[in-house]
């Protein structure tokens, strides 16, 4: 089974360098990386020909025009040049545990899509990371007790098999992501063209990945957990957020958004255009589903051939 992963990034080559980092050392080796850029400078150009050494001929970059935060564009741009039958979209500023492509490969079930856990990392020991380069894909719970230190040893539960919602658990509830997040998404292909990619009309920051969540529920999938080993580590970043805003989540509920990173910093002031999934005053906004509405589909690109 072809597996890909796509990465999307912008304006930050440094937290782009380790998440290829922990890609490139993963145990389970076949599969191809796209990162998706949102219009970055040359500087994330260098990171991925550097990596292209390691990577070889399992590594694109393509790239869109900055205009504004547009994730759920370049995440269909990077789906569309993917190679994969299954695809992971990873924020560029998440660093995969070392077994996660190989955990993703088992969570590969018909009629399920799956989401994770991320633990938020401390501004200091981001910089730490980041500085020296350090291989946190390989930290398993006993090294990251050391790290953090008493304080910070309670939230590392996420690193063990507690959780029951597994993909492919048909008896047990579904996973609901910490806070809602669902910045990383493993599915297949033909889910993705199903339910038309993401939608393009969001700009700015957040909301299409609960809308995304909302229409894969919606076509009749189910979403579990692929295992501890599927685990992100979310480097610190700075985060704005002007104006409060709470939206539905992708069962239905309201709660306020959480910064939901992506390699650029957040801002609340996330719209999208004719059409989202949200609460603003206690009004559910409904997402408009219409495949012909949409600017162009998934499906209609790869048959223009990208």
């Amino acid at each position: 089974m072809k597996l890909s992963v796509v990465v999307d990034t912008y304006e930050w080559p440094q937290a782009l360098h380790a998440v290829l980092g922990g890609l490139a050392d993963q145990s389970d080796r076949d599969f191809d990386v796209v990162v998706a850029d949102d219009g970055s400078g040359p500087e994330t150009a260098e990171v991925v020909e550097r990596w292209g050494r390691a990577f070889g001929e399992r590594l694109r970059h393509v790239r869109q025009t900055h205009q504004e935060a547009r994730v759920a564009r370049v995440r269909n741009l990077g789906a569309a040049s993917a190679r994969g039958a299954y695809l992971a979209f990873l924020d560029g500023d998440c660093v995969p545990r070392r077994h996660l492509v190989g955990a993703l490969r088992r969570a590969s079930v018909s009629r399920w899509f799956a989401a994770t856990y991320r633990f938020d990392l401390p501004r200091d020991l981001t910089g730490v990371v980041l500085d020296e380069q350090l291989p946190v894909q390989r930290w398993n719970a006993a090294g990251w007790a050391r790290r953090l230190g008493r304080r910070g040893a309670g939230s590392l539960w996420w690193l063990t098999p507690r959780d029951r919602r597994r993909v492919g658990r048909e008896r047990e509830a579904e996973l609901g992501p910490p806070l809602n997040n669902f910045g990383f998404v493993f599915l297949s292909r033909a889910d993705l063209e199903r339910v038309n990619g993401y939608d393009m009309r969001y700009v700015d920051w957040g909301g299409e990945d609960h809308d995304f969540a909302i229409r894969l529920r919606r076509s009749g999938l189910r979403c579990g957990w692929p295992g501890p080993r599927a685990d992100l580590f979310h480097l610190w970043h700075e985060s704005r957020k002007d104006t409060p805003l709470v939206q539905g989540d992708a069962q239905g509920h309201g709660r306020e958004r959480p910064d939901r990173g992506g390699g650029r910093p957040a801002r609340a002031g996330r719209r999208a255009r004719r059409g989202s999934a949200e609460r603003v005053a206690g009004r559910r906004v409904e997402p408009v589903e219409r495949a012909g509405e949409a600017k162009a589909s998934l499906g209609q690109r790869r048959e223009r051939g990208g």
